[in-house]
């Protein structure tokens, strides 16, 4: 009886801060809405390749008024800043994670309502959240309606909503043709009408060139790889740990590194593999310097779209060794420019990495040709300026 009570008690004070935070968000934020030129519906604002390309699409539409709605609780701040920057930020999850179906049926029609009564908007975009394909089929059809799809996984929970939306989304935007060819895909096998897919936009993702005299690739003083990123399943950094044990007992000297989000609570096993934890990295030019310490970066991913730190990192004049997933195969060339890796098994990935990192050990030329390709054709592929182009278009489009 007490514990019931204790539940009940619970519920109620949740729903009771719920409503005060739904009532702040209509006397006060709602505003950020209504005023904007363009919103956007977005998850996070933390540590992630997604969300620093979500931040470029804001910073590309500076000149008109953005709103960002957060859906979702961001794990840490890291981008926060940022987008405030440039946009205004509206943070939801204080009141759906309240859990009362009453107060998110009021907050999805408010916003709703809002959007489909502002003067001003024009546009709407949503990337990585479900809760933009709740919204969007009750949106006026004078609006422009963009989402952007990043990859799809095999086991990929988007794809009825992104088949539900088919004749809604004015422009669907892939970060390169592998991501378009996977949603024709997802068309075909779900019989929608084929002109569906001419509204899909190839937008590949850029990043800001640091200035061309601080590119000169420098000697390195230490052979070193790294694995930047999160700690998740389909990032597969147990992998990178194994491969880092498996050279490091023919190679001790060779430095194995490790930077990001989620790694803290295993840094036993980080530890025990040999290879240095240097925490999550979120200044520009920390990253930066990393980046110009390290001889190659190892991508062991299950599925990709294509990673920003290979972007980042090639600019550097640092070798990408990775899976041959999503759509890195289009940019990296197998000993051209890159090194990519077709096994399928885990026991197969980590013996492929290990024998290729321990040919560019081995040879020192070899690896200096594959830094200086990485480097040319990072800095002639990757420049932000067209993506800023081609985002502004988009969104200034009628049709």
């Amino acid at each position: 009886m007490i514990k019931k009570i204790k539940q009940y008690l619970k519920r109620k004070v949740l729903f009771l801060i719920g409503i005060y935070n739904y009532g702040n968000f209509k006397l006060i934020k709602i505003k950020k809405i209504k005023n904007a030129d363009i919103v956007f519906i977005l998850p996070y604002y933390h540590t992630g390749g997604a969300e620093k390309v979500h931040l470029n699409i804001v910073k590309a539409l500076r000149d008109q008024k953005c709103c960002v709605i957060f859906t979702h609780l961001s794990a840490t701040k890291n981008h926060y800043e940022d987008f405030k920057k440039y946009a205004a930020i509206i943070e939801l999850n204080a009141i759906r994670n309240k859990k009362s179906n009453i107060i998110n049926r009021l907050l999805k029609n408010a916003i709703i309502k809002t959007i489909n009564k502002s003067k001003t908007i024009h546009a709407v975009f949503g990337c990585n959240t479900d809760y933009f394909y709740k919204l969007v089929p009750y949106l006026k059809k004078d609006l422009i309606k963009i989402d952007l799809l990043h990859a799809l996984s095999d086991d990929d929970n988007s794809t009825l909503s992104l088949v539900n939306t088919a004749d809604i989304i004015d422009f669907r935007v892939c970060i390169n043709q592998k991501a378009k060819e996977d949603l024709i895909l997802i068309y075909n096998h779900n019989n929608l009408n084929q002109d569906y897919a001419k509204r899909i936009r190839i937008i590949e993702n850029g990043v800001a060139i640091p200035k061309v005299r601080s590119l000169k690739i420098q000697p390195k003083q230490n052979i070193t790889f790294g694995f930047i990123g999160r700690w998740s399943n389909e990032k597969r950094p147990e992998l990178f740990l194994e491969i880092a044990k498996q050279v490091k007992s023919h190679y001790p000297k060779v430095a194995f590194v490790m930077a990001g989000t989620g790694m803290k609570s295993n840094l036993k096993q980080i530890n025990d593999a040999g290879v240095s934890f240097l925490g999550e990295i979120t200044n520009p030019n920390k990253l930066n310097t990393l980046y110009k310490s390290l001889t190659g970066i190892i991508i062991t991913s299950k599925h990709e779209g294509f990673p920003m730190v290979i972007m980042e990192s090639m600019i550097f004049g640092v070798v990408p060794l990775s899976t041959n997933v999503g759509g890195i195969s289009q940019h990296i060339a197998h000993f051209k420019n890159g090194i990519m890796v077709d096994a399928t098994t885990d026991d197969a990935i980590v013996k492929a990495f290990a024998k290729h990192i321990s040919f560019l050990i081995e040879n020192t030329t070899k690896t200096q040709q594959l830094a200086n390709a990485a480097q040319i054709y990072g800095v002639s592929n990757f420049c932000i300026d067209k993506f800023n182009v081609a985002y502004q278009n988009l969104f200034n489009s009628n049709s």
